[in-house]
């Protein structure tokens, strides 16, 4: 892919849910959103992390567009992003 490259929201969890599944893990920015508390903490960088089981349909109406992932660099606990806020995925800048 070239420079120009961007790929949909969509498209960047599909291909995170791929590397997933193959033990590949990915690099990835987004812009951080608290939606309780109505806050952010701004632009977050993520070097290794993969994608885990997210929140079911029954226990959030954001079971669909809040990603659920696990940052393998830092050791954190499992943590969440809006895929609407993604960035890039490796490299790759991802457009709304």
């Amino acid at each position: 892919m070239n420079d120009n490259t961007t790929i949909t929201p969509y498209q960047a969890v599909k291909r995170m849910r791929e590397l997933t599944a193959a033990g590949i893990p990915f690099s990835f920015e987004f812009l951080s959103y608290n939606g309780s508390k109505h806050e952010s903490s701004g632009h977050k960088s993520i070097a290794t992390a993969q994608l885990r089981l997210g929140l079911r349909n029954d226990q959030s109406s954001l079971a669909n567009t809040l990603i659920a992932y696990t940052d393998h660099t830092s050791g954190d606990e499992p943590r969440f992003f809006h895929m609407a806020l993604l960035m890039s995925l490796n490299g790759i800048n991802i457009k709304p």
